[in-house]
């Protein structure tokens, strides 16, 4: 009668052995696994990391951009101005060079008598007396 209690108390510590052994390598994977994840979180945190500051330099250079633009456009604005007030002058010119008198000038341009006698007096053709 003993050795079937010492029979089965045998084969109940090799079983209990045997899931002890492989509670040891699971929990050995289970760790590896673990540090494998907490390496992978700490790299993606520094890659976040890294991201935000490139966003930050990159809001910094938009809003540079953005200032430049809005500068040229103002000096655009600024020539277009310039360039459409002269408009007048220039058609004028053209005008009084193709023979026009200084009536078609104030009618055509919107040139005061004045502006358009100069204009007549400096850039007209000379006429034969």
């Amino acid at each position: 009668m003993i050795d079937p209690v010492i029979g089965i108390l045998s084969t109940l510590v090799i079983v209990l052995s045997v899931g002890q052994i492989y509670q040891f390598v699971v929990i050995r994977r289970l760790r590896a696994q673990l540090r494998s994840r907490e390496d992978q979180t700490l790299r993606q945190r520094d890659d976040f990391a890294a991201m935000c500051k490139a966003s930050v330099g990159a809001g910094d250079h938009l809003v540079r951009l953005e200032q430049q633009v809005r500068r040229l456009i103002e000096r655009q604005d600024q020539i277009e101005m310039r360039t459409s007030g002269d408009r007048p002058y220039t058609q004028a010119i053209q005008m009084v060079q193709h023979g026009a008198d200084v009536t078609e000038l104030i009618a055509n341009c919107g040139l005061t008598r004045g502006e358009a006698e100069l204009i007549a007096m400096l850039h007209g053709v000379a006429k034969a007396s």
